[in-house]
């Protein structure tokens, strides 16, 4: 299946809405890249880092800025990053991973920010998939 195909995240979003996510998840380490950091918990390092926001001025269509998702679903939404990154490899370079990655970390926030307790991680995972499916489309109208 080639990775350019936009239903490969239809494929993938069906699979874990009937399957729920892989076990091969809960063994993924947490994601940290492109100004994103998925942990399951919020540490000492991790709030230096966001609190040294460098002021930056670049190519992004997106506010650049640093992203901490932290959430008890750490593992498998890191394993979902993963995912994305590799099926979306052809499509993102050096500068357009931060919008990417960025997005998909502000859909996380905002999805856990309703309530992260009545939530599971399939619920997460499905709410960033959706915005990776965004993005494909963004990407095929230009």
């Amino acid at each position: 299946m080639s990775h350019n195909n936009p239903t490969e995240l239809e494929i993938f979003q069906h699979h874990i809405k009937s399957d729920g996510v892989p076990d091969e998840a809960l063994e993924t380490e947490e994601w940290g890249g492109a100004d994103v950091v998925i942990k399951e918990r919020l540490d000492a390092d991790t709030e230096k880092w966001l609190g040294e926001e460098p002021f930056v001025i670049g190519f992004q269509s997106t506010q650049p800025r640093r992203r901490a998702v932290i959430t008890k679903h750490s593992k498998e939404l890191s394993w979902l990053f993963l995912q994305l990154r590799d099926i979306f490899s052809e499509r993102i370079d050096y500068i357009t991973k931060y919008d990417f990655f960025g997005l998909l970390a502000q859909s996380a926030i905002d999805y856990l920010a309703v309530d992260e307790e009545s939530q599971n991680a399939s619920g997460l995972l499905l709410a960033v998939l959706d915005t990776a499916k965004g993005f494909s489309d963004d990407e095929a109208s230009v």
